[in-house]
């Protein structure tokens, strides 16, 4: 199957913007109650088949482009698409 590659930017955002897109895109480990218990909080993407490369890459099927790409320009992210054969 056809993979895209979607590249973005997180260059204008704070850290602490950083760190809510971060966990918006691919969730978090979640502990309360002092460590006593944890849970994983999904992120967008979990509902994709993705594979993280880099920071600020993501490999996702050609037929998910789209939406992925839509959830990035909702943070405001500059994306770029290439194809991948």
């Amino acid at each position: 199957m056809a993979k895209s590659l979607l590249l973005y930017d997180l260059k204008n955002k704070n850290n602490v913007e950083k760190t809510h897109i971060v966990r918006s895109l691919f969730g978090y480990k979640d502990k309360s109650n002092m460590g006593k218990y944890t849970y994983q909080r999904k992120g967008l993407l979990s509902k994709f088949n993705y594979d993280k490369w880099d920071k600020s890459a993501i490999v996702v099927d050609k037929k998910d482009e789209e939406k992925v790409k839509k959830i990035l320009k909702k943070f405001g992210l500059n994306v770029l698409i290439m194809r991948l054969p």
